[in-house]
């Protein structure tokens, strides 16, 4: 049985990488493939390098994101669900690879185990060249594998990463795919409301990494508004003071982003958030704003005068 996969892959300017991205999936030993390329509106030259694939293998097919949708990969991926035709699907960012077994190992796994959702296979994480791997996400060495995936995910932490799941198409279809508000933490986002309304994951442990992400050494993890924006989205959908992880995690945002951007509007509308959940209260809030205060005015550098202890009022919680 070799049923049709699609792969599907967002991009915008990258005509610098795509190219090995798209000659990692011609060099599949899996022949039943298609490849969806979306281009978010690229200004490069990422379509002639792209136009180089389309003469090469009919089995790639290039869209243009229509004027009328929002911008961003989540849209992206949401018009290749649209476009795809096959049973199953793989989400391949535009700078990241595929090893040539990886469409071969993942339909063998997925036919052993039919009476799972979605399968999660191991992706490696590497800086420059593939062969300088820095860290490997995708494996669950824990009975319950459902239960553990979706607290880790409660958490705000992330399992397994974007190209690490083989889907049914019909599991997709019935999440509505991505949601396009969000421009950050979408993968998080379709990941917890799979395992919220009951599909069923399994993890391929015993074999290796099959995907490569690509790790940029020049970026570095900022919060910025766009964090802010897409954080207080992602819990306007989630947070529910019954899960206790998801309330850990509300507080270390809180923490670790609203205080230290200091944004007042953000502030309000992450404490107003809280407490519509009955997570925070007045008494929360009042001492939010004198946190806020405290790095406005940089006092919070003197540990001494009380910072610390009203942090500890304020996450009293």
């Amino acid at each position: 049985m070799t049923p049709l996969i699609s792969i599907i892959i967002p991009t915008f300017n990258r005509a610098d990488l795509i190219s090995e991205t798209l000659a990692s999936v011609l060099t599949q030993t899996y022949k039943n493939w298609e490849c969806l390329i979306i281009d978010d509106g690229s200004t490069d030259n990422s379509a002639k390098v792209i136009e180089e694939y389309l003469y090469l293998d009919s089995r790639f097919l290039y869209f243009t994101r229509l004027e009328s949708r929002v911008k961003g990969a989540s849209s992206c991926r949401n018009f290749g669900l649209e476009k795809a035709k096959g049973h199953f699907i793989i989400f391949l960012d535009s700078d990241d690879l595929l090893d040539e077994h990886c469409l071969t190992n993942r339909i063998e796994f997925a036919l052993l185990n039919t009476d799972q959702d979605f399968w999660i296979f191991k992706m490696s994480a590497f800086q420059d060249i593939r062969q300088n791997i820095k860290f490997v996400c995708g494996e669950a060495n824990v009975k319950d594998e459902n239960s553990w995936s979706k607290k880790k995910l409660l958490e705000g932490n992330h399992p397994f990463m974007i190209t690490g799941p083989l889907w049914k198409i019909e599991v997709l279809s019935f999440l509505g795919g991505f949601n396009e508000e969000l421009t950050l933490l979408e993968d998080l986002d379709l990941h917890l409301r799979a395992l919220k309304k009951g599909f069923k994951l399994k993890y391929a442990n015993q074999l290796h990494s099959d995907c490569f992400c690509r790790k940029d050494s020049q970026r570095k993890e900022i919060y910025d508004k766009d964090s802010l924006k897409n954080h207080f989205l992602f819990f306007e959908k989630h947070l529910d003071r019954n899960d206790k992880e998801m309330v850990f995690y509300f507080k270390r945002v809180f923490n670790n982003l609203v205080f230290n951007k200091i944004s007042f509007s953000y502030y309000f509308k992450f404490y107003n958030l809280g407490t519509e959940k009955e997570i925070l209260k007045t008494k929360n809030g009042l001492y939010g704003l004198i946190i806020l205060f405290y790095n406005i005015t940089r006092l919070s550098t003197f540990k001494g005068l009380g910072y610390n202890y009203i942090k500890i009022k304020f996450n009293n919680f």
